[in-house]
């Protein structure tokens, strides 16, 4: 297949990423009606747990999980949880991607349009988001990779074609992720758990020259909008979402339409699905 879009979906004891991924396929029908590559270890639970993912999955490729690290989940203000998090594989889309030309996205992305078509009519090799909005406005920056150092690329939306440029940034993102420990120090990056983020906008800043490009690599159309995990989701339709923003101790309403919209909380993301899901 020439055009596609790649999933990955590795469950923890609290979170349900294939219920996720199977919903954002169904979403990649509505709006790109591309096929879809999901990339996971639980194969039997799918087949058991969703007989119907067939409807939006494609194409069922098996990874063992990658080992994951302890990480808070926070849904809403008030509650909280520990789990681990399995986060590690997206250096492995070039291999793995059964694709020509892949988007890859993480399982927590509403699309509600159809802006990153746009990816698969460029001369691009590979193509990353950077520009984002918050929705809550609580002081946090993810501008950057480290408070004085360099500035971050979102893992969260990645486009690449089979080529030497795309492969060169995923073997060099592999690398990082090796001696991630290493590059930490040298990019000044309080964060101890591996994050792609981090590790794609490394890559970036090495393949640049080590300097800021406005040429390469370019930047995805994708006008992503980013929910922390504090806000809580409340609706979603084909064309608009509904959540409460996290402002200080309070919460604010807010509705976004024909956006691009990153959910972290899983919790409240996973509550929808299953109430989507019943009809199924």
């Amino acid at each position: 297949m020439s055009n596609g879009v790649l999933l990955f979906a590795f469950n923890n004891s609290r979170i349900d990423y294939v219920k996720q991924a199977i919903y954002c396929a169904k979403r990649i029908k509505t709006h790109l009606n591309l096929p879809v590559q999901l990339v996971t270890d639980a194969i039997d639970y799918i087949e058991s747990a969703y007989p119907f993912y067939k409807q939006y999955i494609d194409v069922l490729t098996y990874q063992p999980a990658p080992v994951g690290s302890p990480k808070t989940f926070h849904d809403g203000i008030y509650n909280k949880t520990q789990s681990e998090w399995k986060n590690s594989a997206r250096s492995d889309a070039y291999v793995i991607s059964v694709f020509e030309k892949t988007l890859v996205i993480d399982t927590d992305l509403l699309l509600f349009n159809d802006k990153l078509l746009s990816c698969f009519n460029t001369n691009e090799d590979f193509m990353i988001a950077k520009h984002h909005e918050l929705v809550n406005l609580n002081g946090i920056n993810f501008d950057r990779v480290g408070d004085k150092t360099i500035p971050m690329y979102w893992a969260t939306i990645l486009y690449f074609t089979k080529s030497n440029t795309a492969k060169t940034v995923f073997d060099l993102v592999a690398h990082i992720k090796e001696n991630y420990n290493y590059y930490r120090t040298v990019y000044d990056i309080p964060e101890s758990k591996f994050r792609n983020d981090f590790a794609f906008s490394i890559a970036v800043h090495m393949m640049s020259g080590f300097e800021y490009s406005t040429e390469w690599p370019l930047q995805l159309n994708s006008d992503m909008w980013v929910s922390t995990d504090k806000d809580v989701l409340l609706d979603i339709t084909d064309t608009t979402v509904k959540l409460l923003a996290h402002k200080s101790y309070d919460y604010l309403p807010v509705k976004l339409t024909d956006a691009t919209v990153h959910v972290m909380n899983k919790f409240s993301l996973n509550s929808f699905i299953d109430k989507e899901f019943k009809n199924e």
